[in-house]
């Protein structure tokens, strides 16, 4: 009996490669993708219009919901929106008088938020930034971190309230006058002096002006940005504690910083459903000396 002769079975793997090969390009028949040139004109000619008419479908209904629009009006009001005291810039929110750089870039803060109201688009609309709304605290000049020539380490803390669109602080027969008030606070950990060598006032005129000339608030274009306050930190050398205590004494400080209605006799209540903000300040005794 003759010997029995195998048949060689082809790899899978390989043919496998070949059939995508052919596929990608058969030369025999000059197709790429199984499809010729004819037939891959007449699909992209398909495809073009396809998805031209697609396009411009979207863009109709795009402007057509768009024209029912407001830009003046929020397309959602009334559900979380409640008066929250805040700044603008986040650099502002810490005083550092230890750290020379970290107070410049409060001082950088200060120079943002001013140009912010400064801009040509809000000129003539509610809050204006000058001396007469906020005193020494329109320039941040005026602020140090230690004893300069005489004149003691200061800075400001800026607050206003959040824009709520046509929203109005509520008035009552005798509290009809929208204010702040900031007070020394221990903090979240407790660590904060309730007693710093600081005097802490408020600066200028500008409560009656943010009431009446920019409550309800609109929109940018008519009503601008939010009036804000000023409330002034000054360095009190007489605050100062004695030489035996000053081991144990805290350096750290916060304020709490609260949005209130007061009334002609200055007595005032928390203004309803707001929530107040909290500033940190950071100091050493430096601050008495140049």
């Amino acid at each position: 009996m003759g010997e029995e002769v195998k048949e060689k079975k082809p790899n899978k793997y390989v043919e496998g490669f070949k059939g995508f090969c052919t596929f990608l390009y058969n030369p025999d028949d000059h197709t790429v993708f199984g499809r010729g040139g004819a037939s891959w004109g007449k699909i992209l000619i398909f495809y073009f219009f396809f998805y031209s008419c697609l396009a411009g479908f979207f863009a109709v209904c795009l402007t057509v919901m768009l024209t029912t629009i407001d830009p003046k009006v929020p397309t959602v009001v009334g559900r979380t929106n409640k008066p929250m005291v805040a700044t603008y810039d986040s650099r502002l929110y810490t005083i550092n008088f230890k750290d020379p750089k970290k107070f410049a870039a409060y001082k950088e803060g200060i120079n943002t938020l001013k140009a912010i109201y400064d801009s040509e688009d809000q000129v003539g609309k509610g809050f204006t930034w000058n001396e007469n709304n906020l005193g020494e605290c329109s320039n941040s000049d005026n602020t140090r971190n230690k004893l300069i020539e005489g004149q003691p380490a200061q800075a400001c803390l800026y607050v206003g309230l959040n824009r709520i669109y046509n929203w109005s602080p509520p008035k009552s027969e005798s509290f009809d006058v929208l204010s702040f008030e900031c007070n020394w606070d221990a903090g979240k950990t407790g660590s904060g002096n309730l007693d710093p060598p600081f005097t802490m006032a408020l600066e200028h005129k500008v409560l009656d002006y943010s009431l009446t000339g920019f409550y309800p608030w609109t929109s940018m274009e008519d009503s601008g940005l939010q009036p804000i306050v000023a409330f002034k930190i000054r360095a009190d050398a007489t605050k100062m504690p004695a030489v035996e205590d000053q081991d144990d004494y805290k350096m750290d400080t916060f304020v709490v910083c609260n949005a209130v209605m007061k009334n002609a006799n200055g007595t005032s209540i928390p203004l309803e459903g707001s929530r107040p903000a909290e500033f940190e300040i950071k100091y050493d005794f430096t601050i008495f000396s140049e």
